[in-house]
């Protein structure tokens, strides 16, 4: 398995929006480009209206392979870039994105 954590630090009173947009507008190409998203997780444990949200979301690939054929699906998609760039700075400060694998599997995908 392969593990996409998308970072989220959310502006003060927008983490609940952002988590609503983000389901209802970018979730759901990832999921037809063959992810399946298997967290979303808030810090602290609560909305909050006046400071910001972090947010982890974390999506799963059976294998290195599916992980590329998904980015080379978004890198290609309008909306995907309309949502990161339009979109998503009315709700957020900032973002990361991560890409990990399991420890013991690198030797492995070393030979992809």
């Amino acid at each position: 398995m392969i593990w996409i954590v998308d970072e989220i630090e959310t502006k003060p009173g927008m983490g609940e929006a952002f988590l609503n947009a983000y389901m209802a507008d970018y979730a759901p190409g990832n999921e037809a480009r063959g992810l399946t998203l298997v967290h979303k997780m808030v810090e602290p444990a609560m909305w909050l209206d006046d400071a910001p949200n972090r947010l982890l979301l974390i999506w799963q690939a059976d294998h290195a392979g599916s992980v590329w054929a998904a980015k080379h699906q978004a890198r290609g998609d309008e909306s995907v870039y309309r949502w990161w760039n339009e979109t998503a700075p009315q709700f957020i400060l900032s973002r990361k994105r991560g890409t990990y694998a399991p420890a013991e599997a690198l030797e492995a995908l070393a030979h992809v």
